[in-house]
């Protein structure tokens, strides 16, 4: 085995770690939503939210590093993540670059996201929790084509 395919096989490890801890925080936030009342959360609540927020962003953004890894192993063009992108959506690995690029513009914003303004935060991590498993899905189309190209499971 390379060592490039070892660096994915341990990508595919650590995401496979980090898809479960999204997935606690993801029951934990849907227990909260929908958010009728920001201030009125209690400070578990909170940080049930803030930990769901970064899982979320750590979890597509390490995806997309395994993926960039994935395209490098075939010999993709991978300066561009569209690149990266549109060579996923031929795997079938992603719907469509346009919803992974959906999901990273909902990451963003709510990363960004400095308004006292409740009723967007709440919107967002609405929007989070329905991409969620989508995510999930992108993750284990991923994991199924490097275990059939290149024989790595988990």
């Amino acid at each position: 085995m390379t060592d490039h395919l070892k660096l994915i096989r341990v990508k595919l490890a650590h995401l496979l770690r980090m898809r479960e801890y999204l997935a606690y925080s993801l029951a934990q936030v849907q227990s909260v939503l929908p958010l009728e009342d920001w201030t009125a959360l209690s400070p578990d609540q909170h940080e049930s939210l803030a930990a769901f927020r970064v899982r979320f962003s750590e979890f597509q953004e390490h995806l997309g590093k395994a993926m960039r890894a994935v395209a490098i192993e075939e010999e993709q063009e991978v300066e561009r993540f569209g690149s990266v992108l549109a060579f996923m959506e031929r795997l079938q690995v992603i719907d469509s670059a346009d919803h992974w690029k959906l999901i990273r513009e909902l990451r963003n914003a709510v990363n960004h996201e400095y308004e006292d303004d409740g009723t967007r935060l709440a919107k967002f991590f609405e929007l989070m929790t329905q991409e969620a498993p989508a995510l999930f899905g992108y993750f284990d189309h991923l994991q199924a084509h490097c275990a059939s190209a290149y024989g790595l499971s988990q």
